[in-house]
């Protein structure tokens, strides 16, 4: 009886849970984080969350919502440790949402700047990398932004709303952003996000007091790595042919031109798309079917009757000439780059493995830049809105 009690006693002892427990006022809760490369040292800059200024009962309105701390160092680790010698308490960043790189280090190279991210045990793997088109990450974590308080959640939501409704942004996190890096068949795509106007301006409350902003930030473009280092940037047209032949595209709006300055406009309510890749002749060949549903969503030029069936052939025509030029466009970019963003090489290694092992270490700069690519793409226009023509004169 007394072993038995005993056992139990020691049992007891082992479950006791509140060794390693830290105070949520013992901690700054990180919501951002953007890195830059300065005067060859690293700048880590955090964005955190003034508990008093975002909440309902201690609410006091003479503190901005969130305030940012910075250290720098040689490396990113003693960078973030320097943070100490200004923040009152320890930075936590089980939080995490946006991790903004600035453009100039992303040129010099990611990989320490996620492999230090990924090593962390409190850090989760679900934030969304963004780069700092030219300009600095700091200057992006500064801003006043409004309808939400906390910039880094503003962000974030922007991001994956504008990924959902328009193609030329995708939301990446840092385990999708890991996958690209191991791999030698496919590259990192990361989407830039810059500031417009003012940054003086953006960074003082005044940002927030007008109908427009003076200084917000605006998604633009996608970043092509080659490697870890970026190596170029996709326009608008370019990041469409992107998210279509990757499938990251869930719905956009294309104009389709009707008269002089006049412009049909079709929604796309899904995007399918497959990669294929065969070996002819000893070259390899990789073939982007592309099946897409749109609606009709704005009619400007009165002449076109979309009663008529030989129309809406007409518009899916067009309609197909403009996905086929998006990623021809981005295909040749990428080329161009010596990048493979849109992971040929990858699936490459799915279909053909005894090919991929005797071109993947000359894939990147030999193989991809003169590879064929053929398309197949198909349109279906389903809907024209609750009206067929506008009953309007």
């Amino acid at each position: 009886m007394l072993y038995k009690f005993a056992v139990s006693m020691l049992c007891l002892l082992l479950l006791t849970g509140c060794w390693s427990r830290r105070e949520l006022n013992e901690l700054l809760i990180v919501l951002g984080m953007g890195i830059d490369w300065e005067d060859g040292h690293y700048l880590v800059s955090y964005q955190v969350v003034n508990p008093s200024e975002i909440s309902n009962q201690q609410k006091r309105g003479d503190r901005p919502p969130s305030t940012l701390f910075q250290g720098r160092g040689r490396t990113l680790f003693e960078a973030a440790r320097s943070v100490t010698t200004e923040a009152p308490r320890k930075v936590y960043l089980g939080h995490l949402q946006i991790y903004v790189i600035g453009e100039e280090a992303a040129r010099r190279g990611i990989n320490e700047l996620i492999d230090v991210s990924a090593r962390d045990n409190e850090t989760r793997m679900d934030f969304n990398i963004i780069i700092a088109k030219g300009t600095k990450a700091e200057n992006v974590l500064k801003l006043y932004t409004p309808v939400e308080k906390l910039p880094s959640y503003s962000m974030q939501q922007s991001l994956q709303t504008s990924e959902k409704n328009w193609a030329p942004t995708i939301a990446v996190t840092l385990d999708e952003a890991l996958t690209n890096l191991s791999s030698q068949g496919s590259e990192l795509a990361l989407t830039g996000i810059r500031v417009i106007g003012s940054p003086e301006i953006g960074e003082t409350k005044q940002n927030v007091e007008k109908f427009l902003p003076p200084s917000r930030f605006r998604y633009s473009g996608i970043a092509a790595f080659k490697g870890d280092k970026l190596i170029g940037w996709l326009n608008e047209r370019e990041s469409r042919g992107y998210t279509d032949i990757t499938n990251n595209l869930d719905s956009t709006t294309i104009a389709i031109p009707c008269g002089e300055q006049r412009y049909l406009g079709v929604e796309v309510t899904s995007s399918n798309s497959k990669i294929k890749t065969k070996v002819v002749n000893g070259k390899p060949e990789v073939e982007v079917a592309i099946r897409t549903e749109a609606n009709i969503v704005e009619r400007s030029c009165t002449d076109v009757d979309l009663s008529k069936p030989e129309t809406i052939k007409e518009l899916e025509a067009k309609t197909k000439q403009s996905v086929q030029t998006n990623v021809e466009d981005a295909v040749s970019r990428a080329k161009e780059m010596k990048s493979d963003i849109f992971g040929f090489g990858t699936q490459m290694e799915k279909d053909h493995p005894a090919f991929w092992n005797q071109v993947k270490d000359k894939w990147r700069d030999e193989y991809f830049p003169k590879i064929k690519v053929n398309y197949k793409i198909q349109i279906f226009i389903r809907d024209t809105g609750t009206t067929m023509n506008s009953t309007i004169k």
